[in-house]
């Protein structure tokens, strides 16, 4: 036998106890490799984005709707809301608009302006209107805005001055609704159309009087004291009067004094609902989900917004236009709806 065979052979049972230690884990590397691939875990479903449009970036709304928004998207999983300000020429006025064309899912609005776009296509022979509400938020009151050195020391005295007023079918009806409730006509004013920086031309004298409603305060009115050039009118009783006898979505409401710097008395106006609107066609639990959300955060949105401490649960739900099938369930769990 040769020298190789010798070893060979004296080497066989090394090579056979190998085999049988390494043949379980040869098994299961076998079957590692065979096995069929498990699926891949289904992605998660992407949230539904919806499109908040609030107001001019110098209002109440702007501040509220990105509030709002960053809210909604921390607590709501399944849903992405995308703040947007309105800063054209009619800011929100133009936002009931937007829901109806179906370029916005949510939008902050007067109630006036709300119930007029309502009711158009309602009594326009088009169908339905698919704006619905989701809440009552808090009251925008009546700002009456003069130049100083105008003269104007009360409404009265607008007549011959230049007035801003809008385009009518998106809210330039107020500044014709608060003039003739002062009993002037429009042909006694010039009026001025609407511009973005209708407060500039106010405090340049380009125009005379500025009408809009809003919430309180407004970063864009830094001061209405006697060395401001810019003057903030209260509104008679018989004005407050004459209007709430024409249109009962007015109500009575006061700026308080120190609202703004140099604002030394309260200010008597009139004040419209804001609403939070939205399409018809968005899922009823989608808008619970929202409407549930909204009045959890007040505590939270109250602590750095005015206008969240307004914002009351019991007075939510009396809009003028019909509540989403999603924010009276809430309600009506509430007990604040039937």
């Amino acid at each position: 036998m040769t020298q190789i065979a010798i070893q060979e052979r004296a080497a066989r049972p090394y090579v056979t106890c190998l085999h049988l230690l390494l043949a379980p884990l040869l098994l299961v590397v076998g079957f590692g490799c065979t096995a069929p691939a498990s699926a891949p875990a289904a992605a998660p479903p992407a949230p539904q984005s919806l499109r908040l449009l609030t107001g001019p970036g110098g209002g109440a709304y702007s501040p509220l709707g990105e509030a709002l928004a960053a809210v909604y998207n921390r607590k709501l999983a399944g849903i992405h809301v995308t703040a947007e300000s309105t800063d054209g020429p009619e800011g929100a006025a133009s936002n009931p608009l937007a829901l109806e064309e179906g370029t916005a899912d949510l939008a902050f609005s007067r109630a006036d302006l709300a119930f007029q776009r309502f009711s158009q296509a309602q009594q326009g022979g088009g169908g339905t209107s698919p704006l619905r509400s989701i809440a009552v938020l808090y009251t925008n009151v009546v700002h009456l805005l003069v130049r100083r050195g105008s003269g104007i020391t009360r409404g009265q005295d607008m007549r011959g001055h230049v007035v801003q007023i809008g385009d009518e079918s998106f809210g330039g009806a107020l500044a014709r609704t608060v003039i003739e409730g002062h009993g002037l006509q429009m042909s006694d004013v010039t009026t001025a159309g609407p511009s973005r920086t209708g407060m500039t031309k106010l405090r340049n004298g380009e125009l005379d009087v500025r009408i809009f409603a809003s919430a309180y305060p407004l970063s864009s009115i830094d001061d209405v004291g006697e060395g401001s050039r810019i003057a903030l009118l209260s509104l008679s009783p018989e004005v407050v009067d004459r209007l709430r006898s024409r249109f009962p979505f007015f109500k009575p409401a006061v700026i308080p004094a120190g609202t703004y710097k140099g604002q030394k008395d309260d200010l008597a106006t009139v004040g419209i609902d804001g609403l939070l609107l939205c399409r018809d066609g968005l899922p009823e639990d989608v808008v619970y989900q929202l409407t549930r959300t909204l009045f959890e955060a007040i505590p939270e949105l109250s602590q750095t917004l005015n206008s969240a401490r307004m914002i009351s649960a019991a007075n939510a739900p009396a809009t003028p236009v019909p509540l989403h099938p999603g924010a009276a369930r809430y309600y009506r769990e509430r007990d604040l709806f039937r």
